[in-house]
């Protein structure tokens, strides 16, 4: 079922169908009992407790951009351990996180991010704000749709924005706290300039988007901190959209770098362990229904701190090769909304950050 608040934005995608949604954000992918996603005000979605266990997780920071290889390694710039891999990269080290290392490039490359040219803080529930890197427009939001704790974004500088206060925590058996997100395209009354969106799916030639986050040490101490890191991407059935929804009439992509230990997305795992031509790694596909549209979700086996890749690439394997019970889970004939990035939070969190990201639609 969807909850919807008063003030809706739009909401996690592929997690649980839990959440709410506030006025001034835009419904995204949700999680199942233990990792949702809303986004902009958020449609948060329902997560399942239990699943597979957080794969690689970081003390003492990895460094925003270090490259993820080999599994159950060491990182080199704090150290990283983990049942799904290390994060090699990020030179440095210490408790505070080292210097960020070369991003993981897929084969088709990602965008090269552009610096924050705005700062300042969010500090409401639906506090939100536009903002403009490398000549793109993005919208900041705080999303924060399933509690009523004190959570704080802070934007600019060296990061594009880190959650500096987040006080609320909700069961993992439901939808997260909120989304704090950035994305480009149009929802919940709320649009960005040029984002070259809605575009039909067929039609598209490529979609770079590259992000960097870091996690500040916070994946080492998964019993005070539960989230995702992941991407949430719409789709609809109409040319124009839904501008003023806070969801999707087509359905949800989304691509998690991080998966807690307590939380998955929405459904279960269709295709195991499978690889995308032109993106490195290896994903588990999760396929469910988020009230009457489909969300697929690509869950990366191994965390990364840091992705360069072409979306497209995804968008083009959940056309051609991912059903649900014999149904297409994407269409061609569909168009491509909005991209999400962000964090699906449902307790800590405090210093996650996201330290750069773009994305471009060709």
């Amino acid at each position: 079922m969807r909850l919807t608040l008063a003030r809706g934005l739009g909401c996690g995608a592929c997690g649980i169908l839990l959440a709410a949604c506030s006025s001034s954000g835009s419904a995204t992918g949700l999680s199942v009992g233990g990792g949702s996603n809303a986004a902009a005000g958020s449609d948060g979605t329902q997560a399942v407790a239990g699943s597979a266990a957080t794969a690689g997780t970081s003390a003492g920071g990895d460094g925003s951009g270090g490259v993820q290889s080999g599994s159950a390694g060491t990182t080199s710039g704090g150290t990283s351990t983990g049942t799904g891999g290390s994060i090699a990269g990020g030179a440095g080290g210490g408790s505070g996180g080292g210097a960020a290392g070369a991003p993981e490039m897929g084969i088709h490359t990602g965008c090269t991010p552009g610096t924050l040219s705005d700062s300042g803080v969010l500090q409401s529930r639906f506090d939100s704000t536009k903002v403009t890197a490398g000549g793109v427009e993005y919208f900041m939001q705080v999303n924060e749709w399933n509690t009523m704790a004190a959570q704080t974004m802070t934007y600019g500088g060296n990061f594009f924005f880190k959650m500096t206060t987040q006080e609320a925590s909700v069961m993992t058996n439901g939808g997260p706290t909120g989304f704090p997100s950035m994305f480009i395209g149009a929802n919940s009354k709320h649009s960005t300039a040029n984002s070259n969106l809605p575009k039909l799916v067929s039609s598209l030639t490529s979609v770079p988007t590259t992000w960097n986050w870091n996690d500040n040490g916070t994946l080492a101490d998964a019993t005070n901190n539960s989230y995702n890191a992941t991407y949430d991407v719409w789709f609809s059935t109409n040319p124009l959209g839904e501008p003023n929804a806070s969801g999707p009439s087509g359905g949800f992509l989304m691509v998690w770098l991080h998966k807690p230990a307590d939380a998955q997305p929405i459904g279960k795992v269709l295709y195991p362990a499978v690889t995308i031509p032109g993106v490195g790694g290896t994903w588990d596909v999760w396929i469910g229904m988020n009230g009457r549209v489909p969300c697929t979700s690509y869950v990366r086996t191994e965390d990364t701190l840091s992705l360069s890749y072409d979306l497209n690439d995804f968008i083009k394997d959940a056309v051609s090769s991912r059903t649900n019970g014999g149904t297409p889970v994407l269409q061609n004939a569909w168009y491509l909304t909005n991209i999400f990035t962000g964090f699906e939070i449902w307790r800590g969190g405090v210093n996650v950050e996201t330290t750069s990201f773009c994305a471009i639609v060709n």
